[in-house]
């Protein structure tokens, strides 16, 4: 007698490792912020994810520095709308260059994403960041390019693209 093999639905596993990573996240992003920027960043997709926005919260925090330049960690966790949703959280290190009261910012790591599509065929993903940033006082403003990728590990990998704005959340 053969039997079909029974499985839960895909949707309610995926929503539960979601929950899991969303947990994990806020408390990552949420921990004492001693020495450390949170931002918020808004974002529209461009290239061919021009149909979703995107709306993630960064905690960056100092690390030592990295092939003798400035350096950060940073936590996200958020998520972009539109044919291709989900949600996502990530860590990346990267590298800052300083002049007066501008900076710019370059990032590379790794994030897992709640759903996968034909554009992003993985949940496990690569991410980097291009950033420039205008500090006043205390506060800054930034403009921000993100790009996700399953580096070719799985097929079909068009990414997922995003340019944007960050704020500070610091007070």
């Amino acid at each position: 007698m053969h039997r079909e093999h029974e499985t839960a639905p895909q949707g309610h596993e995926t929503g539960d490792t979601m929950k899991r990573i969303l947990i994990i996240a806020a408390l990552l992003i949420w921990m004492p912020a001693t020495h450390a920027d949170i931002t918020l960043e808004i974002a529209a997709g461009v290239h061919r994810t021009d149909d979703a926005t995107l709306l993630l919260l960064d905690l960056t925090r100092p690390a030592n520095p990295l092939f003798g330049q400035t350096s950060y960690w940073q936590f996200n966790a958020g998520g972009w709308t539109g044919d291709h949703e989900a949600s996502v959280v990530g860590v990346a290190r990267g590298l800052q260059w300083d002049r007066e009261n501008l900076y710019a910012r370059l990032s590379v790591g790794a994030s897992l994403i709640s759903e996968t599509s034909e554009m992003l065929s993985t949940a496990f993903q690569f991410y980097e960041q291009a950033m420039v940033r205008r500090q006043f006082g205390n506060h800054g403003i930034a403009l921000s390019y993100r790009h996700w990728s399953n580096a070719y590990i799985k097929r079909p990998n068009h990414g997922m693209d995003f340019l944007g704005v960050e704020i500070d959340l610091n007070w």
